[in-house]
């Protein structure tokens, strides 16, 4: 039994720094069908992928995220929740489909969906020997993305991914996750108080060290610390509002 995909997902980091060397585009086309194989919820395929080439285009994206390798890397993709191509077949058909896509199910099904294409197409980008990092921070105004990408209603730019080779003085290295007892639950929710938060206690020492052994002790800080840190702040309050303008949460 090979073990080469779990030992490829054992592997992963976020690459934030690479070469000056662009990705071809029949290179993004393959990892793009990598991605249209992932599961799709009834086979709805509501995932759609916008490959920025223009350079204006990245430096705007890039002024929404904040993170200069949106700029500099190998090739951007960005992931988009899609159900403009429903809303043609609803036209053409008059087949009353608008609740579907506009209801709350209908976002879940299409964020899962480009999250499943997302994650084939960045462990068939690691395997091909390319870095990945996940763009979250387009979201801090989707407004204004789906503005730079011209998407129609019933779109929603999801987040974007920048691939390339990693930099020869890129240093990432896997982050410890949380132990396997803590999310691994058997015939229901493990929910012990007591349990969970020895868990917790012995993940942040592991975590504080993990810092602190990549930064010779610049940063020692714990996983609870800053996970305390960042939710804490009010994280795109707006969103609800980008949502319903795109045609998306109505019901």
């Amino acid at each position: 039994m090979s073990e080469h995909v779990y030992n490829l997902t054992q592997q992963h980091h976020s690459v934030r720094k690479f070469k000056n060397e662009k990705i071809d585009r029949d290179v993004i086309r393959k990892l793009i069908e990598a991605g249209q194989m992932a599961s799709t919820s009834s086979y709805l395929q509501t995932t759609s992928f916008i490959g920025v080439e223009d350079v204006e285009k990245k430096e705007a994206l890039r002024e929404v995220s904040g993170q200069p390798y949106v700029v500099e890397n190998g090739y951007l993709l960005v992931f988009v929740i899609d159900y403009y191509r429903h809303q043609l077949i609803n036209e053409a058909r008059d087949a009353n489909m608008e609740d579907s896509f506009q209801s709350a199910e209908g976002l879940l099904v299409g964020s899962v969906d480009a999250a499943l294409a997302a994650q084939n197409i960045a462990l068939t980008a690691e395997d091909m020997g390319y870095g990945i990092v996940y763009l979250g921070s387009l979201r801090n105004n989707s407004e204004r993305v789906r503005e730079i990408l011209g998407l129609p209603e019933h779109t929603f730019p999801l987040f974007g991914m920048a691939l390339g080779v990693p930099a020869d003085d890129e240093n990432g290295s896997p982050k410890p996750r949380l132990p396997l007892d803590h999310v691994f639950h058997i015939d229901g929710y493990q929910k012990d108080k007591e349990t969970q938060l020895e868990q917790l206690k012995d993940y942040d020492q592991t975590v504080s060290k993990y810092y602190s052994d990549r930064t010779n002790g610049a940063r020692t800080e714990t996983w609870s610390e800053q996970i305390a840190g960042f939710m804490s702040s009010k994280q795109r309050l707006e969103m609800l509002d980008w949502l319903q303008m795109s045609g998306f949460n109505k019901k």
